[in-house]
């Protein structure tokens, strides 16, 4: 019995001084090609250097740039520099607060020196600090953090960012937060409490990587926005979905936008919702982009070539992409203001057609001829007498409150409703617009949108 444990003890310890000659290779292998992305995406810079490196750990810097004339071209010649060294120990055997077990763990820190000029945050901490463990499944957990921090004259306060999430071969799982960010200046005050950041997705690292479609979704938001005295933001949500078959390889992207309220001097609205739906999307377009991106930019940093080069990348393969008749649809346009409330819906996609060309692409008449849309609208009678109100003024160059102009607004609607433009149901006003073969029609009134 003794001599068995003697024996595990020592292909243990074994395994724990041998690993570490396997598993740096491999670590070193995907920071250089962490390096190598970055490199492809436009306006970065990437390079690693070795500090030092024994058997157990690794210590390098990761040094990073970004070219700001990729956002405004009068910034040309003005960069974003930082360098993220990065300290890694090898396992098995990690033994830190990470865990016990794992084939490496690693902090990477930015000092962000340069910024205490302007900001003021603990001595003792670094700018953006972040830890990565692999586990032995080849799992990877992070936590990321930024400390809290104010800009010089307490102009600007931050209350810190805290991020943790995990990555695997079964999906990616990611939370953020941000506390409080307020700006006080004698001109403007501005604060946003509560914003998150939420990632699920379903699908492998792999999967993402390859540039294409996924199952999963993303979400941005925030509690409450507050301009100023008068204008106020709460409840704020964008919801991104991805979902892809993995059988037909086609896709949808659903984006859902919510606000809660909104309030300011000259507009209130409650449970505003605007959901966009984009439907039957080839994955192999995008997979084919993706492909198509990174070639370009490692040939060319020339706008003008880049350009050209899309030009030709549309050309060739927006066939894929529309031969499996597309739609896009707005599946909730909806809200409640002060004076009623409005709800909308649109469906639109292109006939069943031959893949057209860039150029036919480019034609309005084109799409006037091809495209097919169904929209609904509907609205409380109190709410479009109060635009038709508010539209007429200023067309009449008077205010809202003239009898002559109130009684002009409601000959309006109730022309449109004899009409049959407009219909009726008790206090709602609603209509219905087609538009297909370069026709519009309101209910059964068609109306030509091509000459």
């Amino acid at each position: 019995m003794k001599k068995n444990l003697a024996v595990f003890v020592f292909v243990l310890l074994a395994a724990c001084l041998i690993a570490p000659k396997f598993v740096a290779p491999k670590y070193q292998e995907q920071v250089s090609q962490i390096v190598t992305k970055l490199n492809l995406a436009p306006g970065y810079k990437a390079s690693l250097d070795k500090l030092e490196e024994t058997w157990f750990t690794s210590k390098s810097v990761l040094h990073l740039s970004y070219d700001l004339s990729m956002i405004d071209p009068n910034l040309y010649g003005q960069k974003i520099e930082a360098d993220v060294v990065l300290d890694t120990h090898f396992g098995p055997l990690l033994i830190s607060d990470a865990g016990l077990v794992g084939w490496y763990t690693t902090k990477a820190h930015y000092a962000g020196d340069p910024l205490r000029d302007k900001l003021h945050w603990a001595a003792d901490k670094a700018f953006f600090e972040a830890s990565i463990v692999m586990d032995l499944l080849g799992n990877i957990s992070t936590q990321n953090q930024i400390p809290e921090f104010d800009l010089e004259n307490g102009l600007l306060t931050f209350s810190g960012y805290q991020g943790e999430g995990t990555l695997g071969s079964n999906g990616v799982l990611y939370d953020g937060k941000v506390d409080l960010i307020k700006l006080d200046s004698p001109q403007q005050q501005v604060s946003l409490s509560n914003s998150q950041i939420n990632i699920s997705i379903e699908d492998s690292l792999t999967t993402l990587a390859s540039g294409g479609l996924y199952n999963g979704n993303i979400s941005v938001g925030f509690d409450d926005l507050t301009i100023g005295p008068d204008v106020n933001v709460s409840g704020t949500k964008l919801l991104i979905t991805s979902i892809l078959n993995a059988d037909t390889q086609l896709g949808e992207v659903i984006t859902d936008y919510s606000i809660d309220h909104f309030s300011s001097p000259e507009l209130m609205v409650d449970d505003l919702s605007f959901v966009l739906e984009m439907k039957h999307l080839s994955n192999q377009f995008f997979l084919d982009y993706k492909t198509f991106s990174e070639s370009m930019l490692t040939d060319t940093n020339n706008p003008e070539e880049i350009y050209l080069q899309l030009f030709s990348f549309l050309t060739d393969n927006m066939g894929e992409l529309l031969v499996h008749n597309p739609e896009m649809n707005v599946t909730d346009f909806s809200g409640r203001l002060t004076e009623g409330e409005f709800s909308a819906t649109l469906h639109s996609r292109l006939k069943e057609m031959d893949a057209p060309s860039l150029e036919q692409l480019l034609d309005s008449q084109f799409w006037l001829w091809n495209m097919i849309v169904d929209t609904k609208i509907q609205a409380d009678d109190t709410l479009v007498t109060h635009l038709g109100e508010r539209f007429l003024a200023t067309q009449m160059r008077t205010t809202t409150d003239s009898p002559q102009l109130k009684q002009q607004v409601q000959m309006m609607i109730a022309n449109f409703v004899q009409q049959g433009f407009i219909k009726r149901d008790n206090d709602k006003l609603m209509t219905e617009i087609n538009i297909a073969n370069g026709q519009g029609k309101i209910y059964d009134f068609p109306f030509p949108l091509t000459q």
